[in-house]
Parts: structure tokens; C-alpha cells; sequence
């Protein structure tokens, strides 16, 4: 494989965030919520079904009204999280509570239960709160997602992933891996690297990597010219692979 410079790297949308790079709070209001409102796990995986539990905690002064809703979603080659419609013909999902209130200073436990008639699957369980002030009083209305992946019981193998290209912008020091998931099962990528010589990039973020999809992530460069190898961490197995990279103009 050969990597080549790219000065046009995209950057990515604004969009509706969700967590799968995910567990990213979303806020529809014109200034930005005090940090009082949060959900723990933001993520879960469970292996062909869940019954679990997670909590919404609001640590502000101010209770809050809360409606969750239950929604598919999709992830570009990009990264970007975009809503879909939930597919109720494939998934069963069943909550305890579908709206509550939350005291100040108070937490609340949904407990749900999630099946698929084929794996893997994923959704967001999506808290919309209302009741939350800026300093200022202007009320908020917070979207926390709590997002659910439901794997297949066989693993993502080594050879069921192929690195298929690199680019490096010598400008801002940036580059751009695509990978492709060659095999209908889900796979969670840990961390990537890249490296020349004994100079190492940051560890790039991970994120699931969907049955027979590409996907582009980004990392930052230190090096003077371009990596020279690629480290791809999964779970059970890393892809480490040469690269004849020619130096950035």
C-alpha cells in the first residue's frame, strides 16, 4: 500500500452528535448547558442480547422532566452519526419508564431489555431533558444518548480487515487512515498509530467498525515526513503493516 500526501483533507460536518465515537451530549439551545446533566454508561456492548440498566444523573438545582426515545442510526465512512429510524420489525426493546421526572441533585435507573432477529445490531436510547437554565435563565433542552450494541457471538478476525489507504497532510501534520471491514460482524477498533523510525503518533481514538463498511479516521503526525508503518489495535488482534510512504511536498 502507498501513501500520498493530501493538503485537501475534509473536515468533518456539524451534525446531530450521538456517542459512538461515541457517548456526546447534544444540546438544542443557543448557549451551552452548565455540565449538570450526565448518563452513565454513555455505551454498552452486549454479546446477542442486553438486560441491563444505565442512569441519568442531574446534578443541578433544578429538576427535570424527562422523555426518553428509542432510535437506529447510521455512521458515514466520515464518522459522523446521523439518526435513522428504529427498525421495530428486527429490534425488541423494552423500557421501564418511557418519561419521569428527576429531582435536583437526584439520579434515576432506566432498566431495558434489547433483542435482534439478526446480529449485530445497535440503537440510542435517547433522554431528552428539559428544565435545565443557563446562568443567565434561558432553559435548555439536553439530549444525552446511551448507546447500545448488540454483537454477534463470533469475533471480528484479523484477516476479515483490510488498511486501504493513507494520507498525509504535511500542512496541518494530520493523517487520514481508511479502513474496511470485510466480514458481516461488528468489530470495535481500540486505537491506531503511526510511526517512523522511533517517532510515534498520539494514539488515534477508537471506534466500532460496522460489518462491510469503510470507514476514514484521523490522527496527528509529529514526524517530519510520512509514517512509515501502521498499528491498528483491536480487542484480540492488531494489524501492523508497512507502508511505503513517500515524503510530504
Amino acid at each position: 500500500m502507498r501513501a500520498v500526501p493530501d493538503s485537501r483533507i475534509p473536515r468533518r460536518r456539524p451534525g446531530r452528535p450521538a456517542s459512538l465515537a461515541l457517548g456526546t451530549l447534544a444540546c438544542l439551545a443557543l448557549a451551552r448547558p452548565l455540565p449538570a446533566q450526565s448518563v452513565s454508561p454513555p455505551i454498552a456492548e452486549y454479546q446477542v442480547r442486553a438486560r441491563s440498566s444505565f442512569q441519568l444523573i442531574n446534578s443541578g438545582i433544578f429538576p427535570l422532566s424527562v422523555v426518553l426515545e428509542v432510535h437506529g442510526f447510521t455512521v458515514s465512512e466520515q464518522g459522523e452519526v446521523q439518526d435513522a429510524p428504529l427498525d421495530t420489525t428486527h429490534l425488541h426493546i423494552k423500557l421501564s419508564a418511557t418519561s419521569f421526572r428527576i429531582p435536583p441533585r437526584g439520579t434515576y435507573t432506566v432498566f431495558y431489555e434489547a433483542s435482534a432477529d439478526s446480529l449485530p445490531a445497535w440503537f440510542n436510547i435517547v433522554s431528552a431533558m428539559s428544565g435545565a437554565r443557563t446562568q443567565s435563565g434561558l432553559n435548555l433542552r439536553v439530549l444525552l444518548p446511551h448507546v447500545v450494541y448488540l454483537n454477534q457471538k463470533e469475533s471480528l478476525h484479523k484477516e476479515q480487515v483490510a488498511i486501504r489507504a493513507l494520507q498525509v497532510d504535511s500542512a496541518t501534520r494530520k493523517v487520514r487512515v481508511q479502513l474496511e471491514n470485510l466480514s458481516p460482524n461488528l468489530g470495535r477498533v481500540q486505537e491506531i498509530t503511526a510511526s517512523a523510525g522511533k517517532v510515534v503518533s498520539p494514539a488515534a481514538a477508537g471506534f466500532p467498525l460496522f460489518p462491510h463498511m469503510i470507514r476514514w479516521t484521523e490522527l496527528d503526525w509529529p514526524g517530519p515526513g510520512a509514517p512509515d508503518r501502521l498499528t491498528v489495535r483491536f480487542a484480540r488482534f492488531s494489524v501492523d503493516t508497512s507502508l511505503t510512504a513517500p515524503s510530504s511536498p
